[in-house]
């Protein structure tokens, strides 16, 4: 499902609609409102892939609302998220760790697999990431990809035997969100988590190492 608005409408109307889905995929350049927290229930849904990539995204959406599909969802097994973005308008987690959200109440028991593409230093996008490492107690991989998350993009995947280059500003963006991810999300993983961390290629890209 593809369209502005697509992550809100699924959420409200697809367990009506389609209560036995196991697969779902939304893309989506345009929500309007956060997703809602509804009582409904996507009993059978074990993959969720949702894609907010666009230029800019609205800095109005709290992704921290998609903490509602989870809920929705006790058999969810896999979440994939693409929120790559060229330049973040996001309130940004820089000096503002101590006061992290926290949603209480939602456990999520069957979620093994999460992998987040365009991580970046949006505060609630670290909120989120946090609390599913926090409340997915069969958390197997955290895959979080500062890249564009395309295998071809990389140097090992091509002939030419070099990565396809980053513009500027994604590679502005993709330190910044590699800073965020050793400061707010590495000293929370727990040791039966194994976390992968993606980031631009140093032998083709003019990146300095993150502290």
């Amino acid at each position: 499902m593809s369209h502005p608005g697509a992550v809100c409408y699924a959420r409200a109307d697809l367990p009506l609609s389609l209560p036995n889905v196991e697969d779902v995929s939304l893309s989506s350049c345009s929500e309007m409102v956060d997703t809602p927290m509804l009582p409904s229930k996507f009993l059978h849904l074990k993959y969720l892939s949702v894609s907010l990539c666009t230029v800019t995204f609205s800095p109005a959406y709290d992704y921290c609302s998609l903490i509602s599909f989870f809920d929705a969802a006790p058999s969810l097994e896999t979440f994939f998220l693409n929120v790559l973005q060229k330049d973040m308008k996001h309130e940004s987690i820089v000096g503002d760790h101590s006061n992290l959200r926290q949603v209480p109440g939602h456990r999520h028991d069957n979620l093994k697999t999460v992998k987040i593409i365009g991580f970046s230093l949006a505060k609630s996008l670290v909120e989120l990431t946090c609390h599913i490492i926090e409340n997915a107690t069969s958390l197997e991989c955290l895959t979080l990809d500062t890249t564009r998350g395309h295998p071809w993009a990389s140097r090992s995947s091509n002939s030419t035997g070099k990565c396809l280059l980053l513009h500027l500003d994604f590679l502005a963006e993709a330190r910044k969100g590699l800073s965020a991810i050793r400061t707010y999300v590495e000293p929370k993983v727990p040791s039966r988590v194994k976390l992968n961390v993606v980031e631009p290629c140093r032998r083709c890209h003019d990146l300095e190492p993150t502290p």
